[in-house]
């Protein structure tokens, strides 16, 4: 007996109570969204989460006592809980974690929280889901983490927010370099997209050749490679200038 303990891992979770960590509360308590999505981001990279997990019917006995055929279960839970993945607002399917055993029961009470690390959850989400996930879907703050967030938790890297990346600007202005009326830009946290390009144009420039411009801009920046990695989803919008600045 004592051979057989010393060969079982010890399971890192034995004393989780499914309370929220205090640190994560804090992240999840900021009121700006983008300072909550990078203290999230940053916190559950240091802490555990909860995935959902359905029970399974069973399938019924044969007649001479036997199992009925049925389908296996993945035994890997975050395999699982990607199978129950929720719609983001954009239509993505986002794998579910969660806080605590709480914010996962008031989602779904059926199912079972399976405290895994959050490293575990983001390699599921990129293999099995759109490479989203979504922190407590239900409560009345979610917390969408975009794919290159889930894509560095998942490598165990740190991930930049796209409005702090210092090089994404070059990269921008490179795409749209020429294109008639842009004057400058501004990359920021979206209202409704994770990121927002704020691009300038002068103030007496006719409505058509604005909406041509931010046209030629999102097809433009479609192409770039280093936008999938670097920005989850982005709005573009215009901002006018006084053609005093526009020449200053």
């Amino acid at each position: 007996m004592r051979d057989i303990h010393a060969k079982l891992k010890p399971n890192p979770f034995a004393g989780d109570t499914g309370e929220v960590d205090p640190a994560l509360a804090a992240a999840l308590a900021l009121e700006n969204k983008a300072d909550r999505l990078e203290a999230v981001v940053a916190q559950v990279a240091l802490s555990r989460v909860l995935v959902p997990v359905l029970a399974h019917a069973h399938p019924g006995r044969t007649a001479d006592g036997g199992v009925v055929e049925h389908e296996s279960v993945d035994k890997d839970v975050c395999k699982q809980a990607a199978m129950i993945a929720v719609e983001a607002p954009d239509g993505r399917a986002a794998m579910p974690i969660f806080s605590s055993a709480e914010a996962l029961r008031a989602w779904r009470a059926d199912a079972r929280p399976v405290p895994v690390h959050t490293q575990n959850a983001a390699i599921a989400a990129v293999a099995e889901a759109d490479g989203l996930l979504v922190l407590d879907p239900g409560s009345t703050q979610p917390v969408l983490l975009g794919r290159p967030a889930v894509a560095a938790l998942a490598t165990g890297e740190t991930w930049r927010a796209p409005w702090r990346d210092e090089e994404l600007p070059g990269i921008v202005s490179r795409a749209l370099a020429g294109i008639d009326g842009l004057i400058g830009l501004r990359i920021m946290p979206g209202r409704k997209a994770e990121t927002g390009i704020v691009l300038a144009v002068p103030e007496d420039l006719p409505r058509e050749q604005v909406s041509a411009a931010l046209a030629e801009a999102s097809s433009r920046l479609g192409q770039v490679p280093e936008m999938t990695t670097r920005i989850d989803s982005v709005e573009l919008a215009p901002a006018r200038v006084s053609n005093t600045t526009a020449r200053g």
